[in-house]
């Protein structure tokens, strides 16, 4: 028998940024946001005689190997069960040429996969507290549309909740690569970094009520409120890097930030987001895609690609004899 689980990315609108504890990847602050439709990873779990990755039809035996099976072995003994050995087969469905994280819906899906292989039976608040272990985003991807992650103390405390699973607001991504060059500051690094900064309680505390008017844009379907949200959560992150000498921002993303801004000046909502790397996000209306996209790629004149997306589900996990 195998256990199979598909789980999406995710965009947060509301940033993760700063841990509590690095082991358990408790985060500093609450963070929001949208499960993705686009980018996703299909992973197949099954017992084995010895441990063995395999990515995209090819066996894996390097670093990425091992942090699956350090966090295999960390599952076992969160769970408290005996040793065993496993056979993960996974497919990403995430351009990581272009550029783009897959680790949100791969621990996601491997978690899942994980607890239907063990017999766990796991309720989904178990789920995300599992999927973090992984990857701090990964809690979020145990939802589809719009998602908080609550902030803890303990590893119990600190789990993804949904807000509105099916969301009525008309909301698309797009997202814009510039090219998947490795960042000199790893997340990880750079989050340890930020802690350093004399803004970084401000900064937790900027993140709370970000979620807290976040929420009440999805209740009010504004999406014109939340984009602004979003994008003030985005600069305001990348504020927090740039007071520890260090930044993810490319010429390339600063003209991505502008171009969300001639945009609006047309009279087209937009809104600039931009993660822990060079390549931006644009929020907009699903009607306006089409036009947000190509003023994008006329104005990046080829030097672009962009990837839509829209809300996508929450993890889904099954058996197969």
């Amino acid at each position: 028998m195998a256990s199979f689980a598909l789980a999406h990315t995710n965009l947060a609108l509301v940033k993760y940024w700063g841990k509590e504890n690095e082991k358990l990847r408790l985060p500093s602050a609450p963070s929001l946001s949208l499960t993705l439709d686009a980018f996703y990873t299909k992973t197949k779990l099954s017992f084995s005689k010895e441990d063995r990755f395999v990515l995209d039809g090819k066996e894996e035996k390097g670093k990425e190997a091992q942090r699956v099976f350090s966090y295999l072995s960390a599952l076992l003994s969160f769970f408290r069960l005996p040793p065993s050995h496993f056979l993960v087969d996974s497919q990403n469905f995430v351009p990581k040429s272009a550029g783009f994280a897959s680790s949100a819906s791969a621990f996601c899906a491997l978690a899942a996969a994980f607890g239907k292989e063990m017999g766990l039976s796991l309720s989904k608040r178990e789920l995300s507290v599992a999927s973090r272990l992984g990857s701090g985003s990964a809690a979020r991807s145990v939802f589809g549309g719009f998602v908080l992650w609550k902030e803890g103390r303990e590893s119990e405390e600190s789990f993804a909740v949904p807000i509105e699973e099916k969301p009525s607001m008309p909301i698309c991504v797009l997202y814009l690569s510039f090219g998947a060059e490795k960042k000199k500051v790893s997340s990880t690094e750079g989050m340890r970094l930020s802690k350093t900064s004399p803004f970084f309680s401000a900064w937790r505390q900027e993140c709370r009520k970000a979620c807290k008017e976040a929420r009440k844009a999805i209740e009010d379907n504004s999406f014109e409120r939340l984009g602004q949200i979003s994008e003030r959560n985005a600069c305001q992150m990348h504020a927090l890097t740039l007071s520890c000498g260090f930044s993810y921002l490319s010429s390339y993303s600063l003209k991505a930030f502008d171009l969300a801004k001639e945009i609006r000046e047309e009279g087209v909502s937009c809104y600039w987001s931009c993660d822990a790397g060079s390549n931006a996000a644009l929020l907009c209306r699903k009607e306006d895609l089409n036009f947000v996209r190509e003023k994008a790629e006329r104005a990046f004149e080829g030097a672009v690609s962009c990837f839509p997306a829209s809300s996508g589900p929450g993890v889904e996990a099954w058996s197969e004899d």
